[in-house]
């Protein structure tokens, strides 16, 4: 009789476990989906800066090309200006 007391209580016991390491999975997967989500919008966000680090990369060009053909033509005019 007390070996199945004994057994009984160990059943219990790895039930209670069963059931604690299964709410602990249930916490888990909710963590993770959460984390899933974050790292989709993390993807999101680096595609978007490298959009416009491109973007700003080709303006920059630009605006280096303008102000090279301005400062030639104001050298052009200096040149201009100062000889006879």
């Amino acid at each position: 009789m007390e070996l199945l007391k004994t057994l009984e209580e160990k059943i219990s016991a790895l039930m209670n476990l069963v059931n604690s390491l299964k709410a602990e999975n249930v916490q888990l997967c909710k963590k993770n989906s959460t984390l899933r989500e974050t790292i989709e919008q993390l993807q999101v966000i680096e595609k978007s800066s490298l959009q416009d680090k491109e973007k700003f990369s080709n303006e920059k060009a630009l605006t280096k090309s303008v102000v090279d053909d301005l400062i030639k033509n104001i050298d052009a005019l200096v040149d201009k200006e100062i000889q006879p």
